[in-house]
């Protein structure tokens, strides 16, 4: 697939990014999501390059809660993909664990690395995130946004001292996605 004009962003800079994003952009063109396009799909080209995708369905902010895509075809260990749930801060926030996706020393071609990410977003976005605010005065003074099956604490917003949300539990936990 050409990818110029169907994700949003910065056009690939070599063919192996181009074929990455080619078969990337084809994996996400057949998902089901009614509230996620391909151009919601943004593609910055940085070392490594980098698609980034707002979660949709989720009250945070705008670019505060996000899945992002690493794609490296030549870095310190070769071809590599990473994926992680971040902000609005690049890739600053890879985890090793089952809520992030590293793949490092596979020889293979740009499609692999590409199935393979296209494979850990779509799991993304099937978990369930939940909203916990807490309440002062009827009115919300903290929020977190949360993975509903690990815990992964995916952003927080608070008017008050952090010590409130580890001093007593949310008043109410909505489920957003």
């Amino acid at each position: 697939m050409d990818t110029a004009g169907v994700l949003s962003g910065d056009s690939p800079r070599s063919d192996e990014e181009a074929a990455f994003l080619g078969v990337f952009a084809d994996h996400v063109a057949g998902w089901p999501f009614e509230d996620m396009s391909l151009k919601s799909l943004r593609v910055i080209t940085l070392v490594p390059l980098i698609v980034v995708v707002d979660v949709p369905g989720l009250s945070a902010p705008q670019g505060h809660c996000t899945l992002q895509i690493g794609y490296w075809t030549d870095g310190p260990y070769g071809t590599a993909v990473e994926g992680q749930w971040g902000d609005d801060h690049l890739l600053d926030d890879h985890l090793y664990t089952s809520d992030g996706l590293t793949v490092i020393g596979v020889d293979a071609a740009p499609e692999v690395f590409a199935s393979f990410a296209a494979g850990w977003l779509h799991r993304q976005l099937l978990r369930p995130v939940n909203r916990h605010d807490w309440l002062k005065g009827g009115k919300v003074v903290a929020s977190r946004w949360q993975l509903g099956d690990s815990g992964l604490v995916l952003r927080t917003q608070a008017k008050l001292p952090a010590l409130l949300l580890r001093t007593r539990p949310a008043d109410v936990i909505v489920r957003e996605r």
